[in-house]
């Protein structure tokens, strides 16, 4: 019978493959842990049925383009948390139009329960925030049947 020399190094082999997926645990844990105590609750709301209406989502935006309309939105801060929103609206020639009604729509992308919703006048429209950073601005103006929206990511100071 033949004796094999074992190197007192080489008994630590298979602790080092147990060693390496306990390691490989604690990451996915901490991970894990991260993920789910920084979820800002950012979800569609009722995505189903926004699911279903695509085609007619899709036919609004080829509406839209169709009418060639274009708008200009400028955002001036106006000390903390407020500033100044203005809309220009044009129509395919540059003519300016005067739409019947004129929304915003303004969402915090990074922080859910802060939306709202402020109707908007020609000209220069003093808005506050509920707090700075980050907000996006989707416009929605209508003249008669014809509706056209244009959204724009601003920075509150």
């Amino acid at each position: 019978m033949t004796s094999v020399a074992v190197n007192p190094r080489d008994r630590w082999i298979p602790w080092y493959f147990v060693l390496f997926f306990v390691v490989l645990a604690l990451v996915d844990g901490a991970m894990v842990t991260i993920a789910v105590r920084t979820q800002t609750g950012v979800v569609t709301t009722h995505a189903y049925e926004k699911g279903l209406a695509y085609n007619q989502t899709i036919a609004a935006a080829e509406k839209q383009t169709a009418l060639g309309w274009k708008s200009t939105i400028t955002f001036t801060g106006k000390g903390e948390k407020a500033g100044a929103l203005s809309v220009a609206v044009r129509d395919a020639k540059g003519v300016t139009i005067k739409p019947d009604s004129l929304r915003a729509e303004i969402t915090r992308p990074t922080q859910a329960g802060m939306d709202f919703s402020q109707a908007l006048k020609s000209g220069e429209n003093l808005i506050k925030f509920p707090a700075s950073g980050l907000w996006e601005v989707r416009i929605f103006a209508m003249r008669g049947d014809d509706e056209f929206q244009q959204a724009k990511r601003i920075v509150v100071p």
